[in-house]
């Protein structure tokens, strides 16, 4: 009898954990069902899509570069010698013709006074040379007349008449020396001059290189010394680098506007005043060159805070148009064609030689949204901003685009897959309606 009882307990666990067993099977039988049948709602490729609609397409060019007031002149030393007297600092202003500086002229003048003596040595030889050729030509017609008479030899009227011609060239030789003395002492005069320097045009010293008492460096047979530089900075502009492939879209007169790095969240507006013929070539190697050409944007509201050298960014607009058909930029991809899987290996040889004869190119694609799949839609683009791209044929305005992920369109998306839709887009009222 006790074992009996003791076996009925155990029986009883058995039979409890047989059922939480099948109690747990059917909740992961109801699990499994309630994820197959949510499963159907899931189904497609997840993309986001945008409506095609029409809007301005505006067309910029970016490029970095300083400002420069567009006239500065760089003034250098054009004789040798000491500074003695600078009258301007750096930010001063001037006004053209104003005294700059004055180097030490007495080495020049020293200069000045010996050619001054070469002229008066040069001309006494003049006066010399004068009265040897006059006593010449007297002697010549003395003779010439005993020659006509037969009393002297014709050896000795030769000797006089070539007498004559060597005091002619003596003359001709001195009246020389005194033109080449007077030459050298304008010359000097001009140096003399040009000790004092003055201001060729009204403007702002933007640099200063040199202090009173510095000695200097003349131009004349080498690079000057640099003394100041003077910018004109009523007429302010942003001297930009642009890329080669860009520069072929910018006319003069192109409307633009500019950020300077020292004045954060402010643009001024400007114009293209001019473009370069001749590109500026930078890069280590012919793999790393990179060709810009200078642009010149003039501002039309020069800010007084404006400083040469400062790093700014030109934003220039080269295109506009108004009600076109756009998408958002990403929408839209490359698309190699693809061969037919089921073709036989001898029409896909046939196929990739008429392709190589007939030189196709990738498509241009984007992908319609057609109920619950996509359709690949090839089309021609135009114009392009930093959001949208104009599209000028394929595309009707109102049409559902897919227009994301990047990796979904560029690669995984094909013609006729099931997609499911992530993002809500508001559609406009004729299509709500």
């Amino acid at each position: 009898m006790a074992t009996k009882e003791r076996s009925r307990p155990a029986k009883r666990k058995r039979r409890s954990g047989l059922i939480l067993m099948l109690i747990l099977l059917g909740l992961v039988v109801i699990v499994g069902l309630i994820m197959a049948l949510g499963g159907g709602e899931e189904e497609g490729f997840p993309v986001e899509v945008a409506e095609a609609s029409l809007r301005t397409i505006t067309e910029t060019v970016i490029a970095p570069g300083v400002v420069e007031p567009e006239t500065q002149i760089v003034i250098s030393s054009e004789v040798s010698g000491e500074i003695v007297y600078l009258a301007v600092e750096e930010g001063d202003r001037v006004s053209k013709g104003k005294v700059l500086v004055r180097i030490n002229p007495e080495s020049i003048v020293a200069q000045r006074e010996q050619v001054n003596a070469q002229i008066l040595s040069a001309k006494s030889q003049v006066s010399s040379a004068s009265a040897s050729l006059l006593k010449a030509q007297s002697e010549y017609e003395r003779l010439k007349k005993l020659h006509e008479k037969k009393l002297i030899t014709d050896q000795e009227i030769e000797t006089a008449e070539l007498q004559v011609k060597i005091n002619e060239a003596q003359l001709e030789a001195a009246e020389y020396q005194v033109r080449q003395s007077q030459a050298n002492y304008r010359q000097v005069q001009e140096s003399v001059k040009k000790t004092t320097i003055i201001a060729p045009i009204s403007g702002v010293v933007t640099r200063l290189n040199v202090k009173e008492g510095e000695k200097v460096v003349g131009a004349i047979q080498m690079t000057g010394t640099e003394i100041m530089t003077i910018a004109d900075l009523s007429v302010i502009e942003a001297v930009v680098d642009v890329v080669e492939t860009d520069v072929v879209g910018i006319d003069i007169g192109d409307e633009a506007e500019v950020e300077v790095d020292a004045l954060p969240n402010e643009t001024f507006r400007a114009l293209v005043s001019r473009i370069a013929n001749s590109p500026k070539q930078s890069g280590m190697g012919t793999q790393d060159q990179l060709i810009n050409f200078e642009v010149r944007l003039r501002f039309l509201d020069p800010d007084t805070r404006f400083r040469p050298g400062m790093s700014a960014t030109g934003i220039i607009t080269t295109q506009s148009k108004t009600n076109v058909i756009s998408v958002p930029i990403q929408a839209v991809t490359i698309r190699e064609e693809k061969l037919d899987e089921e073709v036989k290996d001898e029409e896909v040889q046939d196929l990739r030689l008429e392709r190589e004869k007939s030189a196709l190119k990738p498509k241009t694609v984007l992908f319609l949204v057609d109920g619950d799949s996509v359709l690949q839609q090839e089309i021609t683009t135009g114009l392009r901003d930093d959001q949208y791209i104009e599209i000028t044929s394929g595309l009707a305005e109102r049409d559902i685009v897919v227009s994301g992920s990047y990796k979904a369109i560029s690669k995984e998306l094909e013609d006729g897959m099931q997609i499911k839709i992530k993002n809500e887009i508001e559609l406009t009222d004729d299509e709500q309606d």
